[in-house]
């Protein structure tokens, strides 16, 4: 493996660890942490989708997603609805309470996208998201097969 290779893996694992203490340190007031808020800011795009599609838009596991869904219905800012359509699954919504926190929720990661892009022009930060989307769609690929 050639340093680039590892350069790749060992700084991206540390700006998930920089980004988990961040969003766990800012969202505390509202007990939400790095694992918990993006499920509050997808079903805010997509209310009344089901588990299954919640963690694939967020590219997580099932139980994942069930933990974090568990912890946000205990926590009053979501609930479920069961799906008329498969009585397995349940429809997830957000309450008021969480509709509430969302523009304090997008404040933190608008803030902590404008510290990451600091010194770096709008050119470097859209080739970096280019590559990285393409990283992601290669992972994703591989572990498909």
């Amino acid at each position: 493996m050639n340093n680039k290779a590892i350069d790749l893996i060992g700084l991206n694992g540390c700006l998930y660890r920089c980004a988990q203490t961040y969003f766990d340190r800012e969202l505390k007031k509202f007990n939400l942490s790095m694992a918990t808020y993006p499920y509050v800011l997808s079903l805010s795009k997509n209310e009344g989708i089901n588990q299954n599609e919640i963690s694939r838009k967020l590219y997580v596991d099932k139980s994942m997603s069930a933990k974090s869904i568990k912890k946000l219905i205990s926590l009053g800012y979501v609930h479920k609805k069961e799906d008329k359509e498969d009585a397995r699954a349940y429809k997830l919504y957000l309450t008021d309470k969480a509709k509430d926190i969302i523009p304090q929720i997008l404040e933190v990661r608008d803030r902590w996208i404008d510290i990451l892009s600091q010194g770096s022009d709008d050119e470097k930060i859209e080739t970096s998201i280019d590559f990285l989307w393409k990283a992601l769609e290669n992972g994703k690929d591989e572990l498909s097969n």
